[in-house]
């Protein structure tokens, strides 16, 4: 089979736990184009976040983020997906995250918004300081998100929930379920993402893939989380790493040998594409 397209989710997949890419996976990727092989990257964060990583790997394809509710490409506006939530719903999960008391951000088309510099924004806003200027993510703290829903300040992606605090997560997902309308699914152990209703990074491959003209049984997609499991299952070759979720690696044609921390990334595409 020649493999025309390959997709890595990021976190747990393509980045090692210090969330750094390993020059092994970088330099395995750039010899993608000489096996005339194509790579995407399909994440649950907003793509402002991974400017960093895409500059490294030179990398010109639209980027599928927020889970699949967005995907543009890398440095400028150009939208090929943009499905955002309706005001209705958005009002709908933060009452949810306020009832269970649980923190929650709102990734945007331009920021992420909080009520509070917590959790991933608390993270980002030190990483802000790091990088120049156009690389950096928008932060946005807001006294009440709800008026930034009402106001319409930009479109809305996707709500990413923390519930490490209360220990409540499946009580969180039990809720979501009863929100017609809407998608949530484990993007982490200990993080819930919700979009509109099917949203997934599959959903947003179909769109990337016919955009590049490439059908769906010439493309590979690998992952570690539960959210990544509509992805591969999309794909002609679904990969799993070898530190994913057991439920992702029943699902998988084939799973590496080597972990994130030991570029899974690049044996997968060294054993199964190359060869």
């Amino acid at each position: 089979m020649k493999y025309k397209l390959f997709v890595a989710d990021m976190d747990g997949t393509l980045l090692n736990d210090d969330k750094q890419l390993s020059e092994k996976n970088i330099q395995t990727i750039k010899k993608l184009p000489d096996f005339g092989i194509q790579f995407a990257i399909a994440t649950g964060r907003h793509d402002s976040m991974i400017k960093s990583y895409l500059r490294h790997l030179n990398l010109k394809v639209p980027v599928i983020s927020c889970n699949g509710a967005l995907v543009r490409e890398p440095f400028s506006d150009h939208v090929l997906v943009a499905e955002q939530l309706s005001k209705e719903h958005s009002l709908k999960i933060i009452d949810l995250c306020k009832d269970m008391n649980v923190d929650f951000h709102i990734y945007g088309h331009n920021s992420i918004f909080g009520e509070s510099l917590t959790n991933k924004m608390l993270y980002y806003d030190g990483l802000n300081e790091t990088l120049p200027p156009e690389e950096r993510t928008n932060l946005v703290i807001v006294p009440d998100t709800k008026e930034t829903v009402v106001n319409e300040k930009e479109p809305l992606y996707k709500f990413i929930i923390f519930s490490e605090r209360n220990h409540n997560r499946p009580d969180i997902f039990d809720r979501l379920a009863d929100i017609e309308g809407l998608t949530a699914c484990q993007s982490m152990t200990t993080l819930c993402d919700v979009m509109k209703g099917g949203i997934s990074k599959a959903y947003a491959l179909n769109k990337l893939s016919e955009n590049l003209g490439i059908k769906r049984n010439k493309i590979a997609a690998i992952g570690d989380q539960l959210n990544d499991i509509d992805l591969i299952e999309y794909a002609g070759l679904g990969i799993a790493v070898a530190n994913a979720e057991d439920e992702l690696k029943e699902k998988a044609d084939v799973v590496t040998t080597s972990s994130n921390n030991e570029d899974a990334v690049s044996e997968a595409i060294e054993s199964f594409l190359f060869k």
